[in-house]
């Protein structure tokens, strides 16, 4: 009986260290997964920009991307995100239609942040509004950063307008051409007293190492219990042994 239990409680044993190391594997796969992306961020940043020449020019290509795009702001089709924050100042970013001169097509631009009216939250900042063939540079990203959402939040279509996050799907028949399956995060200069000071989002590296390293610690506690309760077993045995 003894030595079927013992069996069942090292059968167990093993079978918990299989899953806690399978679960730290999957943890620095993760991670590395995370500094693949991290790194690409930063070769996305230091590459020659892309020209973009159509909706659809990037489809095929990876993201993040560097690009270049000619064309003119549709800023009746505005979108102003709220909640965004900035040294800790509420306020909006600006994501505005950026119709390509060559097309067809159209990018969604976010084009950069505006403090909000700590008063009045729906009065909306006085920012510039380029007009005419203009040439900006960005980031190309495959969506925005999206805030937490609690429940489903009706969209104004009635641009401009407010929302809590930005929609493409709810964007694209409101706009007469072709829209681009990615966004692009504006990093020119241009005169319209919009912030463009743009942080690079958290990967979370570190919290997947963190789990990674519990996990494998886990079945070394579990392995060391496990050599502890054999070595007892056998002491205890021998100690019987007339």
């Amino acid at each position: 009986m003894l030595k079927l239990r013992n069996a069942i409680a090292g059968g167990a044993a093993v079978l918990a260290i299989a899953g806690a190391v399978a679960l730290g594997n999957w943890q620095t796969e993760r991670a590395a997964a995370k500094i693949a992306l991290e790194h690409a961020w930063i070769d996305a940043e230091r590459e020659e920009p892309v020209v973009v020449d159509s909706s659809s020019a990037l489809t095929a290509r990876r993201l993040p991307q560097r690009v270049l795009m000619r064309g003119s702001f549709a800023h009746e089709k505005t979108v102003w995100l709220d909640n965004r924050m900035l040294d800790g100042v509420a306020g909006f970013y600006i994501v505005t239609p950026f119709i390509l001169d060559r097309g067809p097509g159209a990018v969604i631009v976010n084009r950069g942040w505006a403090a909000r009216d700590p008063a009045e939250r729906t009065r909306l900042p006085a920012v510039g509004y380029p007009q005419g063939n203009i040439e900006i540079e960005g980031l190309a990203l495959r969506e925005l950063p999206r805030l937490l959402e609690l429940g489903e939040r009706a969209v104004d279509l009635n641009l401009p307008a407010i929302w809590h996050n930005f929609d493409i799907d709810a964007m694209r028949p409101l706009v007469a051409a072709p829209l681009a399956n990615f966004v692009v995060q504006q990093t020119s200069s241009i005169d319209d007293g919009l912030l463009r000071r743009w942080v690079r989002p958290a990967f979370g590296v570190e919290k997947h190492r963190g789990y990674a390293f519990q996990w494998y610690s886990l079945a070394v506690l579990i392995g060391a219990m496990g050599v502890l309760l054999v070595v007892r077993g056998q002491i205890r045995s021998h100690s019987r042994t007339p």
